[in-house]
């Protein structure tokens, strides 16, 4: 086998190995993970070993098992620190805006302000267009982009959101019970929240830390929603948006849904 040929194999295997701990499992046997990359424990060691030696793994002193070192945490830290969202985020607006013709729109929680505020969008290419401010802090507590937010927050997160509105008891138990069913469906639909005359679609992102950022939604004219297509336009929002939070660090393998 040519050299060059080779060293590619021997990389794309690294990378493989890589993978196996991010997008599989953060604890691996030599044995398991040869048999779950279907490689040869002999040639999966000679990687372990490179990894080892330059602190991207280390041997768990509790399981005897490899897992990322401090060199592989650092750099994640690193990159997750400059991540841009709105860059990693707008091919997977273009696209979820150019199959289902509508508007799009990213929004991202601010928990210093518990608000929301919709950085970027995408439009269709219809006449009728719902505009939302871009930039502008809001409400997490109404619409589909803020309650499939709210619903996979922490509960004192919540509470704090909640008292910061002004939500009295009774309107604190309602929209409990509209949160439960958003978490387990894994997206949220509402109407008339908002903006008059607007229908949302909204899934969750979520970062490399697990925790929720903020949402992907699909905000449709009340008037001409098609019940016949909601499925496909809950399918493809939700996939899009998990899109987003795999390209985040987010483990597929967690998603609430």
């Amino acid at each position: 086998m040519p050299k060059e040929s080779s060293n590619q194999n021997v990389i794309a295997k690294t990378l493989a190995v890589l993978r196996a701990f991010t997008d599989k499992q953060m604890e691996w046997g030599v044995t398991e993970l040869a048999r779950y990359l279907e490689v040869p424990v002999s040639s999966l060691h000679r990687i372990l070993k490179t990894l080892r030696g330059e602190n991207i793994l280390q041997v768990s002193p509790e399981s005897g098992k490899y897992k990322f070192g401090p060199e592989m945490v650092r750099m994640a830290s690193i990159i997750s620190a400059k991540v841009d969202i709105k860059s990693v985020a707008r091919p997977f607006l273009e696209r979820l805006s150019e199959t289902v013709d509508e508007s799009v729109y990213l929004a991202l929680y601010h928990s210093q302000h518990k608000k929301l505020s919709f950085v970027d969008c995408v439009h269709g290419s219809k006449a009728l267009q719902y505009v939302l401010e871009i930039g502008v802090l809001q409400p997490v507590h109404i619409a589909a982009s803020g309650k499939v937010i709210l619903a996979h927050m922490e509960p004192a997160e919540v509470a704090k959101v909640l008292e910061q509105e002004g939500i009295d008891e009774e309107g604190r138990q309602k929209i409990s019970a509209e949160l439960e069913r958003i978490r387990i469906q894994g997206y949220a639909m509402t109407a008339n929240e908002r903006k008059v005359g607007a229908l949302s679609i909204g899934a969750p992102l979520f970062d490399a830390s697990q925790k929720v950022i903020g949402s992907l939604i699909c905000v449709i004219p009340v008037n001409s929603f098609d019940e016949t297509k909601k499925d496909l336009l809950v399918l493809r929002v939700k996939e899009e948006a998990a899109g987003i939070s795999r390209a985040l660090g987010f483990s597929a393998q967690t998603l609430p849904f």
